[in-house]
């Protein structure tokens, strides 16, 4: 009993191959059908790596830009050292000539008294 019910079940699952609609492997939907998904794959990872290059592009310019700012920040303090160096060298230089005039006018005054 068992073993005409195999026997039914085996040629029923043959009759239903052979009169199934699916294809065979060998059958051009099949290939097709693997073509898309090799066409969809390649489509993805060309999309990764578009959104790689992308994303290293913007790093790259963030840090140009961080290191552009830096580089202007370094300026902008540099100039204002120098700004204030020469301030105080005009400062110095007139405190300078200030003494000098000071001496000046003090050795005139004495010898102005001295001849007299």
């Amino acid at each position: 009993m068992k073993v005409i019910f195999v026997l039914m079940l085996v040629l029923a699952a043959a009759v239903c191959s052979i009169a199934s609609p699916t294809r065979s492997w060998d059958d051009r939907c099949w290939d097709s059908w693997r073509e898309q998904t090799r066409a969809a794959r390649e489509q993805v990872r060309q999309a990764r790596e578009m959104a790689r290059r992308d994303s290293e592009e913007a790093r790259r310019e963030a840090r140009r830009a961080a290191e552009d700012a830096r580089r202007m920040a370094r300026e902008a303090r540099r100039e204002a050292f120098e700004k204030k160096m020469e301030i105080r060298r005009d400062e110095m230089r007139f405190l300078r000539e200030m003494r000098e005039q000071r001496r000046e006018v003090e050795r005139e005054v004495r010898d102005t008294f001295r001849f007299r």
